[in-house]
């Protein structure tokens, strides 16, 4: 039961579409918009179960029936009662008031983790932790990095790094491009039996600008993306590492290798649009 329009909506909305398709085909029914009243028990009431949740979806009235329910409604900071006020230190709803080092605006105070309101991960916060650090003993050179790549652990895994297809395209228009690869091509993905999924990479004016994984292991196979991001590295530039074969990350070579032919194909274009062009003046 989810409270907003959809699941995941921090995702490539192609690869929620097909987890949300792989999701129901086993059996996990998702009821998106629903607004929660309460929950009763109620011995028997709604097939057996012992705990009903009621609410409203679409409007409309309705009781879902379970042996247990997970709340999972997200986490608030904890600050109240500190002093950080007496200090000083800023805070809101999200958390402590922080800059790209962990400063807080007392510079001598440091914050890192969820409390900080950035990205909640274990990883994000870790990362944290260790700039901020570092920012303590060499003042500057603790900024923190706002590459994070996440994954959401679901089977199949659906991994994310750098930005969606729509935040590329609001902010570089019409120089993005949006490849993509389904696992059907893998031979891995095939020979596991687990070929539902896709790879999608993002790219603005040949440049690498973020990565979309849904796969057994997306989060494994995030990291290689994640660093061509972060180093600014064009798709057909992954073309030239050897992947080890049969793994699944051969089809991140193959999708490089998918770009760097299209890319030879535009330059083969243009040479004989030239060379056209060379004639014409001749005559």
């Amino acid at each position: 039961l989810e409270k907003l329009p959809g699941i995941l909506a921090r995702e490539e909305p192609e690869l929620v579409a097909v987890l949300r398709r792989l999701l129901g085909e086993e059996g996990v029914a998702l009821h998106t918009g629903v607004d929660i009243e309460r929950v009763t028990v109620e011995r028997g009431a709604v097939e057996g179960a012992t705990k009903v949740v009621h609410g409203v979806e679409a409007g409309v009235p309705r009781r879902w029936g379970a042996e247990e329910i997970l709340v999972a409604a997200g986490r608030s900071p904890n600050v109240s009662g500190l002093g950080l006020d007496a200090l000083g230190v800023e805070t809101t709803s999200r958390g402590v008031v922080v800059d790209d080092r962990m400063r807080t605006t007392v510079a001598s105070v440091y914050a890192a983790g969820d409390v900080a309101g950035r990205y909640l991960f274990t990883h994000s916060a870790g990362h944290e932790a260790v700039r901020a650090v570092r920012d303590m003993f060499f003042p500057g050179r603790g900024t923190v990095s706002d590459l994070v790549p996440w994954c959401t652990f679901t089977d199949p895994e659906l991994a994310h790094v750098g930005m969606t297809a729509d935040e590329a395209g609001q902010r570089h228009g019409d120089a993005v491009e949006v490849h993509r690869l389904a696992l059907s091509h893998s031979d891995r993905a095939r020979a596991d039996g687990h070929a539902e999924g896709c790879i999608i990479v993002v790219t603005a004016r040949g440049t690498i600008v973020g990565a979309h994984i849904l796969a057994p292991a997306a989060g494994e196979l995030i990291h290689e993306l994640a660093l061509a991001v972060r180093e600014g590295l064009a798709l057909s530039g992954l073309a030239s590492l050897i992947h080890v074969y049969p793994t699944l990350a051969t089809s991140v070579g193959q999708l490089g290798a998918e770009a760097a032919f299209a890319g030879a194909g535009r330059w083969a274009s243009l040479v004989r649009a030239g060379r056209i062009w060379d004639r014409l003046r001749r005559h």
